[in-house]
């Protein structure tokens, strides 16, 4: 479902399964940007994101799958408002095991 308050003919996100409760960036946002997101819900951006990042959709409960291309990627590590950033910050992969805190303590040795 494209943002229905995109500007020209590009969406800033796209929602890639009927399933999924992420959407992707399409394009770059800016803190303080406004998206109207799904059933015209308005989200606030926060923070700088590129293309390729992911959105909630809707609220995601901790310990729910988060599904994108109408499979799980993952599982919410605490509750996910719709429209805020989904990442390693509150997503857990269920596939790839990662430690965020060896990992950069490793980029800093």
């Amino acid at each position: 479902m494209p943002d229905a308050g995109a500007t020209g003919d590009r969406p800033r996100y796209v929602m890639l399964a009927p399933s999924d409760n992420v959407v992707v960036l399409t394009r770059h946002v800016d803190p303080g940007d406004e998206i109207v997101g799904i059933a015209d819900q308005r989200w606030k951006m926060t923070t700088h994101l590129d293309a390729g990042n992911k959105l909630a959709a809707r609220p995601i409960e901790a310990g729910q799958k988060v599904i994108k291309l109408g499979v799980s990627i993952g599982t919410a590590t605490h509750h996910i408002a719709a429209g805020d950033h989904v990442h390693t910050h509150n997503l857990r992969s269920d596939y790839i095991p990662i430690d965020v805190k060896e990992a950069q303590h490793a980029s800093t040795d």
